[in-house]
């Protein structure tokens, strides 16, 4: 049996030729009004409610499939403005039910597009080069300098105790400069006219990253932000932080349609 798998929504009925989805199925577009929805066939054994749910665990099974529906949101994308890319996932049972989003939610997904023409969505990372930013805390800490002179006039008792309690400070002024550097990527990005959402960070996030942003922006911004990194780096590569940015990609957290 045959399912209908939506990649995103817009209200331009031209998909780029050729271009092929799950399973290498023609993308198509199916209209509701003055909807569109970008929709391929996917087989109920994989796509069915209980299959997805117990194949979204197997990343053998999901990374691939993950992998092609940001490809076709990235062409679709490319061809259509303005899209709201529709998150992984999200199938039914035929056509009628697909019409029935569009009909039911035509209002809310079209004040949704009007906001999301002309925009795309980057990915802003800051990250700490720790070595780097206690390098320069230790140079401009009077608190850290203070600790540290008073570990050489100790007996080595107390001596132990104040280390700890060095730890504990360059901790606390870690955090500190990581909230500083945060915010100022914050203000430049902002400074750009560009929307931001802090996203979650797992714990102990690899290459020492500390804040990561969705950023939605013109779509012909990427020198304006390209400006931004820069400005951010001037003033803080010599602290032991950086920005990176990544996009332009689809608007996944600012299209926000969630059938």
């Amino acid at each position: 049996m045959s399912l209908r798998y939506v990649y995103a929504i817009g209200r331009d009925a031209g998909v780029p030729a050729g271009l092929l989805g799950m399973d290498d199925r023609p993308v198509r577009a199916e209209r509701g009004g003055a909807l569109v929805a970008y929709t391929s066939d996917v087989d109920d054994d994989e796509f069915g409610e209980e299959a997805l749910n117990r194949n979204l665990s197997d990343m053998a099974w999901l990374t691939p499939r993950a992998v092609r529906h940001q490809e076709v949101n990235a062409a679709l994308a490319s061809a259509i403005d303005p899209l709201a890319p529709v998150s992984f996932g999200t199938v039914f049972r035929d056509e009628g039910r697909v019409q029935q989003l569009l009909a039911d939610r035509a209002g809310e997904i079209a004040a949704r597009l009007d906001a999301l023409r002309g925009k795309a969505e980057w990915i802003a990372v800051v990250r700490r080069d720790e070595p780097r930013a206690l390098a320069a805390l230790e140079s401009t800490s009077a608190e850290l300098r203070a600790v540290r002179s008073e570990i050489g006039a100790a007996s080595p008792g107390r001596a132990y105790l104040v280390t700890r309690r060095l730890d504990e400070t360059k901790r606390q002024a870690l955090r500190a400069s990581d909230a500083t550097a945060a915010a100022a990527a914050v203000a430049a990005l902002e400074g750009t006219g560009a929307s931001l959402f802090r996203e979650p960070l797992v714990e102990d996030a690899d290459g020492g990253m500390i804040a990561r942003f969705s950023v939605l922006a013109g779509r012909d911004d990427e020198a304006r932000l390209d400006r931004a990194r820069e400005q951010v780096a001037k003033d803080w590569n010599d602290r032991g932080y950086a920005l990176e940015l990544s996009g332009p990609w689809p608007a996944y957290r600012f299209a926000n349609v969630t059938p």
